[in-house]
């Protein structure tokens, strides 16, 4: 499969606080997510592995070096993957994230060449259709070809109840929806520039700390 453009997706997250009684990351099934995505990823593309092939940001949010890498990104990458999860529904940062790359979208409609949403959301958490919110139950989540256990439990309850191989397929069928939306879509790059005013914004309100 030829390679649309690098990176082919940017994972948005809610961020998951630390537990001061234990050293183990709280987010270690993320890690693994991504490992996984990225492997399969690698396997049904041509990527480069000198460039990530599914972008995700760990770091806490600081300065403008920060955020000029993740406007980059997010006008670069060719699918949006939010991780659908209570903590993403109350994230301004995901908000933010989210709205930039709709802006892109609608940039690429007004030059009359879309195609096709490039957003592909994850089941993260357990959740119910009345408890995720608009932007983002206007896009199709349920992926009803997929795992019943998936829409039961999320990727992170596979991962944590041991269901390990429904886990690793599940995560399979995903990276073919995002190389099938990247390579369909031809989501256009845009000037990272054309974010410049909601991440001011954002500034003005929340600060430099997610």
């Amino acid at each position: 499969m030829h390679s649309v453009q690098q990176p082919y997706g940017f994972l948005s997250y809610g961020r998951t606080p630390a537990v001061p009684e234990t050293d183990r990351s709280t987010d270690d099934p993320l890690s693994r997510f991504h490992a996984k995505l990225t492997e399969d990823l690698m396997e049904l593309t041509d990527l480069d592995a000198k460039v990530p092939a599914v972008y995700l940001d760990q770091r806490i949010p600081l300065g403008s070096t920060w955020e000029e890498e993740l406007k980059e990104r997010l006008s670069r990458c060719q699918v949006f993957v939010p991780l659908l999860s209570r903590r993403l529904f109350t994230s301004e940062w995901c908000a933010l994230e989210w709205e930039c790359f709709q802006r892109r979208q609608q940039l690429q409609r007004g030059r009359g060449t879309f195609i096709r949403n490039a957003v592909v959301p994850v089941l993260w958490s357990p959740l119910r259709s009345g408890d995720i919110p608009a932007p983002y139950s206007e896009v199709q989540y349920t992926h009803q070809d997929l795992d019943p256990k998936y829409l039961e439990l999320g990727l992170r309850g596979l991962q944590i109840s041991g269901n390990h191989g429904t886990f690793r397929k599940v995560v399979y069928q995903l990276a073919l929806k995002i190389v099938d939306v990247a390579v369909s879509s031809r989501l256009e790059p845009c000037d990272p520039g054309e974010f410049d005013d909601l991440f001011d914004a954002m500034n003005d309100t929340v600060g430099e700390e997610r």
